[in-house]
């Protein structure tokens, strides 16, 4: 008798690619956990202190007013480093990113205190709420340097990993008294120190491998440096409208908190959670446009969305406010995103981009929140207010997406050309000289080895010139990148290529690429 064994149908390809790509998304998540940990720590710490643990929209004055001067304040060390034209170093980025957290822990203990004993000081309660949002700002920027050079998919997964962390433990902290709450974050915000000691140990961001669906550029900066330019006025003019619109929803309508009833606190947490694992998931799995066009678009429906629920429900505008807190939380991992993106590409010191980011993100927020305080009442003017508001959103949309389309387009267009690279290495091009030869043929030899490869295209221009002999500080001169960003690109050259060091390259090219 004959045993017919059924065999099982394949797996489709793209199938099991998706379950690849989870798979890494999952691994990357155990090896970022004390940078994820270290950065949802210091967020939780702040909103705690300074934002009431989200049991409202905010603290009104002690939230924005406080940011406010904390911006005026960071304006210093940004000019200080726009003059400078010079990053800081790593031992001294370690030292002012302890002295953040320990004054954070401090900061955030004594608000607790405060709250307990003495809430009627209300110059004291601002003085702190001012001190923790800089102390707390300082240990956040340090958590999203680490994670500079990294790609697009890791960087997803690292800034709302640790978003969706930090509403968890802003959760817990609703429901516990006050002034506990601030004691409840303030040991969390110590645990950044041990996360630092353990984040040393383990794998750094920018040499975890991905698969081959996950996105591995920004927005296209790789393929585009130059016109990241263009991108980034559309994207700062694009989260400051949708930041003024942020600002004046969480106070409306005349100014003061709006209070969360039990279930919209719970059901905001609980969509913030499932936000964040579906931008993770989506991401991971090669959505290139998750977190650029996507998530702007998911961005305007949320605040639509908002803009609804308060006209729908005007005695109950805890339900508007869930959404617009909601919007305010992605605008926080979208703006991390970024933030990360032009630390990795960008040939300024990383604080300048973090703090730029905050400018521009915290401080249109701030301002249009303020100016509630000072204005008449909006009800008599809902309609008018209302349509302000969508106009914005309307405005914001239209400038980023279509600054997006653009530089897609003119990606493709440039891509449709033919390559000068055959035509300078035949020697057709007569400006040439020995040495532009030698480097248009490396630049040709890489090429391959990135096809065989798999290489990014940033990948290639740092391999054809590190394979000339450049120093990574060379390499990093010539492309307009950082020291570190360089370090970081040609680790991951090694790990794709299995090679082990430059002359494991040049044999290669010798062999198999020339």
């Amino acid at each position: 008798m004959t045993t017919r064994v059924e065999e099982a149908a394949p797996i489709p390809l793209k199938a099991e690619e998706a379950k690849t790509a989870s798979k890494n998304a999952i691994e990357s998540i155990v090896v970022l956990w004390p940078l994820i940990l270290g950065l949802a720590f210091g967020r939780a710490g702040l909103i705690a202190a300074c934002y009431g643990s989200y049991e409202n929209t905010d603290e009104g004055l002690f939230t924005d007013g406080a940011m406010l001067v904390s911006l005026a304040a960071l304006l210093i060390p940004f000019v200080i480093i726009t003059l400078r034209k010079k990053e800081m170093g790593k031992p001294w980025a370690n030292r002012l990113a302890r002295i953040c957290i320990v004054l954070e822990t401090v900061i955030i203990a004594a608000i607790g205190v405060v709250n307990l004993f003495t809430p009627e000081n209300f110059a004291l309660r601002f003085l702190l709420s001012v001190a923790c949002t800089i102390t707390a700002s300082g240990a956040m920027f340090y958590w999203l340097r680490r994670a500079r050079g990294t790609n697009a998919s890791i960087a997803a997964v690292y800034v709302f990993a640790a978003l969706i962390i930090s509403e968890i433990e802003l959760l817990i902290a609703t429901f516990l008294p006050t002034g506990i709450d601030c004691f409840f974050t303030a040991a969390l915000a110590a645990l950044q120190l041990p996360c630092i000691l353990w984040a040393r140990k383990r794998t750094q961001p920018y040499d975890i491998e991905v698969g081959e669906l996950a996105t591995d550029d920004f927005f296209g900066f790789t393929e585009n440096i130059l016109k990241s330019r263009q991108l980034l006025i559309a994207l700062a003019t694009g989260i400051c409208l949708l930041s003024i619109v942020t600002g004046f929803l969480r106070g409306y309508p005349n100014g003061d908190a709006i209070p969360f009833t039990l279930a919209t606190r719970i059901g905001y947490a609980v969509l913030v959670i499932v936000a964040g694992l579906t931008i993770i998931a989506t991401t991971t799995r090669g959505n290139a446009h998750v977190l650029s066009r996507g998530v702007f678009i998911a961005i305007e429906l949320i605040a639509c969305t908002a803009l609804i629920c308060y006209a729908a429900f005007p005695d109950a505008l805890d339900i508007g406010a869930m959404f617009i807190t909601l919007l305010n939380a992605l605008m926080v991992g979208f703006s991390w995103y970024i933030i990360i993106a032009f630390m990795s590409y960008g040939w300024r010191d990383p604080y300048y981009y973090a703090i730029a980011g905050w400018l521009v993100w915290l401080g249109a927020r701030a301002c249009s929140r303020m100016t509630l305080f000072g204005i008449e009442p909006v009800p008599g003017n809902s309609l008018l207010f209302f349509a302000l508001m969508g106009t914005l959103l309307v405005a914001a949309g239209q400038i980023f997406l279509l600054q997006f389309i653009r530089t897609e387009q003119a990606s493709s267009a440039e891509e449709a050309q033919p390559p000068r690279t055959i035509v300078r290495i035949m020697g057709l091009d007569s400006h040439d000289n020995l040495e532009d030869m030698r480097q248009n043929a490396m630049r040709h030899s890489a090429e391959i080895m990135g096809e065989q490869f798999m290489l990014s295209e940033r990948e290639v221009d740092v391999l054809a010139l590190y394979a000339t002999g450049l120093t990574q500080k060379k390499v990093a001169e010539e492309l307009f990148i950082t020291p570190s960003t360089a370090h970081a690109h040609i680790k991951r050259i090694y790990a794709k290529t299995g090679m082990h060091s430059r002359q494991d390259i040049l044999d290669y090219i010798k062999e198999y690429a020339s």
